[in-house]
């Protein structure tokens, strides 16, 4: 049995194609996996698409969007699929990332460095603060941050192990969807460089090794993920993770110094 997807999007289109067991192109949404573009308000397409009738949502590298925006969002899609592709916090590698911190107790440091071109920095940090959450293993909370014109550095706390620092810069020479870098020290080392390319590293009293590229393209990744849900009807965590780490993104964007405790 194969799902439907709409989309204009190319490299959604050669997903479909990569698919044919288990997707095919639909013209109409009624039913369909929609594939959102994630440029401008698309939080708007992707509420209108729920109410076409779409039977799951695919965010495709979406932009900053307020909180409020997502909130309503989640609220109109409480029981529709949606899955987001996000462009710097790919599905396998953090599993690879998770696997590494398996029976590990919390790490003892870590450091999320962000860097990106001032048009960037606001859709870069989310998946910055993603980062940051990953390898806590929790949701995140502020205890200081300070901001100023070109960056923003914060003391993120989870709930177990000590604060995570965080550094989000404008960097003229980064690539123009941001770069993100990933130190978490603890039994092991684990280094997460995330560019066009996500490359993981782990180093331990044994040495030093990379972990293995993931050779899926994100597109079919999502679409696979989507299609899945839609079958199942279990709704993916996503959209909730993506409005965790925009509200926070948020707080640490909007005060200029703020002591949070």
């Amino acid at each position: 049995m194969t799902t439907r997807v709409h989309t204009d999007l190319e490299a959604y289109r050669v997903a479909v194609s990569e698919l044919p067991v288990s997707a095919t192109p639909a013209r109409d949404l009624p039913a369909a996996v929609a594939v959102v573009r994630g440029e401008g308000r698309w939080w708007e397409r992707a509420s209108a698409a729920v109410r076409a009738g779409a039977g799951g949502i695919v965010v495709a590298q979406p932009g900053a969007a307020p909180s409020a925006e997502l909130h309503a969002l989640a609220r109109v899609a409480a029981r529709t699929p949606v899955v987001v592709e996000r462009r710097l916090l790919r599905p396998g590698m953090r599993d690879l990332v998770d696997a590494s911190a398996a029976g590990h107790p919390p790490w003892h440091a870590v450091v999320v460095e962000c860097h990106a071109p001032a048009s960037a920095l606001r859709d870069v940090l989310p998946d910055a603060i993603g980062w940051a959450r990953v390898v806590a293993g929790t949701p995140l909370t502020c205890r200081i941050s300070q901001t100023w014109e070109g960056g923003t550095l914060a003391l993120l706390d989870p709930a177990e192990g000590g604060a995570i620092s965080l550094t989000a810069t404008v960097q003229p020479g980064a690539p123009a969807h941001g770069r993100l870098r990933v130190t978490a020290i603890g039994q092991e080392r684990v280094e997460v460089d995330a560019d066009l390319d996500t490359v993981v590293s782990i180093a331990d009293a044994a040495g030093r090794r990379i972990l293995p590229p993931l050779l899926e393209s994100p597109e079919r990744v999502a679409l696979r993920r989507a299609i899945a849900a839609v079958r199942t009807g279990e709704v993916p965590l996503d959209l909730d993770e993506l409005r965790h780490d925009t509200a926070l993104a948020e707080e640490l964007l909007t005060a200029s110094i703020h002591k949070h405790r």
